[in-house]
């Protein structure tokens, strides 16, 4: 991936007919709608080219974070009563504080998480522009002209791909999984909405504002995110605490590839709470038409239990994906060549350039160094315990 552009003289304005131009970018049509923003059409007058320009609110993202602070606040009480509690209270409040000038955490997460990724089933961050006197930040990602794979909607159905053509993509979803997952990443919002198909139909991960970073050998999740009808059973409890992140990324993924074969969710309802238990709760009934390796692969990924739910390692190998055999994936040492290297203080000051006071960027650091930290401590901790000098000292201490 080339090194992204970070820009604090944003500037936006309009023409009296109504076209944004922002910078060299002219924005035309509205390519799509999230919770925190837009995407839209952008032309570089510069060279020509299209991208696909996302417009965040930054006080969406406030919002945004206020509940979830409210939210993590209403499920500590009970947990303790008098001083703990209102420590508790303090601390939420600091951070809403917080917050309130800095809304932009999961900007900084996305854009440092895509600096340092390079994957041909990834999609490319070109540049992130930010003005403090504007609403908004936007970031300027590769045009994936075909736009989401699939169009799903709760109680509707679409038009489903054949099984060669969601084999097709299902097979760069795999590839572009195992990278992340391999470089300690977890993407928490697998859903068709964030895998978009280029022109050269290549399929391109996208949204990576609820990613979690995680250490080799513990993928336990800290926090629950992601689309209702897309969360594994075991995230729909409430807490995400000892909960492997891999593995809810994987039930994700065979939701979606259900998306892809029969247009339409496997677990479905009209309230979230209702969702939640149909995911927990229902049957998963597979369609006649699907051909028995299909059915098997999709059973495997929508096991309810997270402990027997097939890994990465056997999805990439099954049958149905590499048509017994006559069609493997790339090795994963192929696939995961290009290695996420740890993340310095210099990138993550780069990639939050302009968004964040130095309190908010210490704490960035903190969160995304502890990756390699961790390890480094506890081999640090060990050598120490077993120093002879370390010993002589507990004896004179004593």
């Amino acid at each position: 991936m080339g090194k992204v552009k970070e820009s604090l003289s944003a500037l936006m304005t309009e023409s009296e007919d109504g076209v944004r131009q922002l910078n060299q970018y002219t924005l035309k049509e509205k390519l799509g709608q999230g919770a925190y923003g837009s995407v839209y059409y952008g032309i570089d007058g510069v060279d020509g080219s299209a991208y696909a320009i996302k417009e965040l609110s930054k006080a969406q993202l406030r919002k945004n974070n206020q509940s979830n602070m409210l939210r993590e606040r209403s499920m500590g009480r009970g947990i303790g009563r008098g001083r703990g509690r209102g420590l508790f209270a303090i601390k939420a409040a600091q951070k809403l504080e917080e917050e309130n000038g800095n809304p932009l955490d999961l900007v900084r997460s996305e854009v440092a998480i895509l600096k340092k990724l390079s994957h041909p089933n990834i999609v490319n961050l070109r540049e992130v522009l930010d003005n403090k006197n504007d609403d908004a930040i936007y970031m300027v990602f590769e045009m994936c002209k075909k736009g989401a794979v699939m169009d799903v909607q709760l109680g509707k159905t679409v038009e489903p791909y054949t099984e060669d053509k969601c084999r097709h993509y299902f097979r760069q979803m795999v590839l572009g999984f195992e990278y992340l997952h391999e470089n300690g990443i977890v993407h928490r919002d697998i859903k068709p909405d964030n895998l978009l198909i280029a022109a050269d139909d290549t399929l391109k991960i996208v949204d990576f504002g609820v990613s979690e970073m995680f250490v080799k050998g513990d993928d336990r999740m800290k926090k629950s995110a992601g689309s209702p009808a897309f969360m594994a059973p075991e995230l729909c409890s409430g807490s995400s605490n000892g909960i492997s992140g891999r593995a809810t990324d994987i039930w994700s993924m065979g939701v979606t590839l259900y998306c892809l074969a029969f247009g339409t969710l496997p677990f479905s309802a009209n309230s979230i709470v209702e969702i939640y238990d149909s995911v927990k709760n229902q049957e998963l009934k597979i369609p006649d038409t699907a051909s028995p390796e299909l059915k098997d692969l999709l059973e495997k990924l929508l096991d309810k239990n997270p402990e027997t739910r097939i890994h990465m390692d056997a999805i990439r190998i099954h049958p149905w994906l590499t048509k017994d055999g006559q069609e493997p994936l790339p090795s994963t040492e192929e696939n995961c060549a290009t290695v996420v290297t740890s993340i310095t203080d210099e990138e993550i000051n780069s990639a939050i350039r302009g968004i964040a006071n130095i309190m908010t960027v210490a704490k960035a650091v903190a969160r995304f160094k502890r990756r390699s930290m961790q390890h480094h401590m506890q081999n640090l901790n060990l050598n120490d315990k077993k120093s002879p000098a370390n010993e002589e000292n507990k004896d004179t201490s004593s």
